[in-house]
C-alpha cells in the first residue's frame, strides 16, 4: 500500500511540473482554424473601426525646410579666471564664475576687510554698499555692482567710489591711484579664496541676463548684439581680435571699424589664401551695440565663421 501511494504522489508532482500541462502554456500549441467572423458570430466588414489606421499613402510634399542654426553660447574657462579692467573711469574685475556664486565671495572678502565692511547689499540689482569710512577729511563709500559679463558663466565687479557731497552721494574721480589700490586688493583677495562651489540662492537673477547674443539679419548675415556702450564695445572686440590671432591692419574708431587680414589654411578660404575684411562695432543705443562682419553674398559662410570666432572669445 505504502508502495502504491508513494508512485501516485510521484506521478502527481510529475504532471504538476509539466509545462505542457499547464493552463497557462496552452497558447503555445493553440492553432488559428476558425476566422474572426465564426468566432464572433458577425460579419466584421459591417463593424465601425474606432480606431482607424491612417492612410500610409500620402505624398509628402517635396519642400525643403531650412532649420535655423542654434544659438551660439560659450561659458567661460573652467578654471577661476580673474582680470581687473580699466575703461576710462571705469574699473571692474572679471571673474570666469557665475553671478551668483561670485556675489557670496565678494561678500565674504568685505566683511573681512575693516575698512570695506558691507553697509547695505541688494542681491536684485546686485548693489553693494560699503560701510562709510573717513579720508582725507571727507566721507566715502565703495560702491559695486555684481553683473553678468559677456561669456556665459562670468561675472563682472563694477568698482566706484563716491564722496559724500552735503547730503548727496557723488562719483569720485579725483583719487584715482587709491580706488586703483583698493581695486587690486579686492582682486589678490578673491583670487586667494581659490575654487568656488557654492552658489547664493538670493542672487540668482543675476544670472539671467545676458549681455550677448549672436543673431542673423535679414539679408542672412551673422551678427553679434552686445548690451553695452560704444566704447565698452570697441575695447571687447579689440581685445577679442588680438586673443584670436586676427591680423589688424588698421582701425577707425569714428567709423567703428577693424580692417582685418586673415590667412587660412584649407577649408576656409583655401590654401595659402589671403582675404581683407572689415569688421564694424556699430551704437544702436546707450548701451547696445552691434559687431558685423562686411563681405560679399557668396561669403555668409566665412562670415559665420569669423563672428563664431569672435564670440568665442569675447569677454
Amino acid at each position: 500500500m505504502k508502495l502504491f501511494f508513494s508512485i501516485f504522489i510521484i506521478f502527481v508532482v510529475s504532471c504538476a511540473s509539466n509545462p505542457e500541462n499547464n493552463k497557462s502554456n496552452k497558447y503555445l500549441s493553440a492553432k488559428d482554424e476558425e476566422s474572426v467572423e465564426k468566432i464572433l458570430g458577425q460579419n466584421i466588414s459591417k463593424s465601425v473601426d474606432l480606431y482607424p489606421i491612417p492612410n500610409t499613402n500620402i505624398e509628402v510634399p517635396k519642400k525643403v525646410y531650412e532649420l535655423p542654426l542654434p544659438k551660439q553660447y560659450f561659458s567661460s574657462e573652467e578654471n577661476n579666471e580673474l582680470r581687473l579692467h580699466k575703461l576710462g573711469e571705469i574699473r571692474w574685475i572679471y571673474l570666469s564664475l557665475e553671478p551668483s556664486k561670485a556675489w557670496p565671495m565678494l561678500q565674504e572678502y568685505l566683511n573681512e576687510n575693516s575698512d570695506l565692511n558691507i553697509s547695505k547689499a541688494n542681491p536684485e540689482t546686485g548693489e553693494i554698499f560699503t560701510k562709510e569710512i573717513e579720508r582725507n577729511n571727507l566721507k566715502n563709500r565703495f560702491v559695486f555692482k555684481v553683473e553678468s559679463g559677456l561669456q556665459r558663466e562670468s561675472t563682472e565687479i563694477f568698482i566706484s567710489n563716491e564722496v559724500l557731497n552735503g547730503s548727496a552721494w557723488r562719483k569720485n574721480s579725483e583719487d584715482d591711484e587709491y580706488i586703483k589700490s583698493v581695486s587690486t586688493e579686492i582682486l589678490n583677495g578673491l583670487s586667494e579664496m581659490g575654487s568656488v562651489t557654492g552658489t547664493s540662492l538670493v542672487a540668482l537673477n543675476l544670472n539671467s541676463t545676458n549681455k550677448t547674443e549672436v543673431f542673423v539679419d535679414k539679408d542672412g548675415f551673422s551678427k553679434i548684439r552686445l548690451m553695452v556702450n560704444f566704447p565698452r564695445a570697441w575695447s571687447a572686440l579689440q581685445r577679442t581680435l588680438t586673443i584670436a590671432e586676427f591680423n589688424i591692419n588698421d582701425f577707425d574708431r569714428e567709423e567703428g571699424v577693424f580692417i582685418t587680414e586673415i590667412k587660412s589654411e584649407e577649408g576656409f578660404f583655401g590654401r595659402g589664401d589671403t582675404k581683407e575684411i572689415k569688421i564694424f562695432v556699430e551704437k544702436i543705443a546707450q548701451n547696445e551695440t552691434i559687431i558685423s562682419v562686411f563681405m560679399e553674398e557668396q561669403d555668409k559662410e566665412i562670415v559665420q565663421e569669423i563672428i563664431s570666432q569672435i564670440n568665442q572669445v569675447l569677454s
